[in-house]
């Protein structure tokens, strides 16, 4: 049962929205999922990998300034953060380019070929 735990967790988040056959429900989870990284998570994540490396840095230059054991694992610390950093911004930007060339960043929703003639599409 544990090896399948992930599958029925995946089904029961994403099996309402696949099984909508309007085909705009899914394209709206997509953008706000989308929305909720770019606007939300990345901007938080980045804030703790500042406050991670203000921290280290804080720690290699004041609090072991004398001991060099302190002062090497703080520098590390610090080069894990400039990497997380690298990562955030990298990652921040895969997903913008994503979601451009999907064209979820538009305001107005894509009208489908199929559905030009329709009054839900204007």
């Amino acid at each position: 049962m544990h090896k399948y735990q992930s599958l029925i967790v995946f089904l029961i988040t994403f099996l309402p929205a696949i099984a909508s056959a309007q085909g705009t429900s899914l394209q709206n989870l997509f953008k706000n999922l989308l929305t909720f990284f770019s606007g939300t998570l990345i901007p938080f994540l980045l804030g703790i990998a500042f406050l991670f490396f203000v921290i280290n840095a804080f720690r290699y230059f004041i609090l072991g300034g004398a001991d060099e054991k302190a002062q090497e694992k703080a520098k590390s610390l610090a080069i894990y953060g400039v990497a997380a950093f690298v990562f955030l911004i990298t990652f921040f930007g895969i997903v913008n380019l994503l979601s451009d060339s999907i064209g979820l960043n538009k305001t107005e929703r894509p009208c489908p070929d199929f559905m030009k003639g329709s009054d839900e599409c204007k």
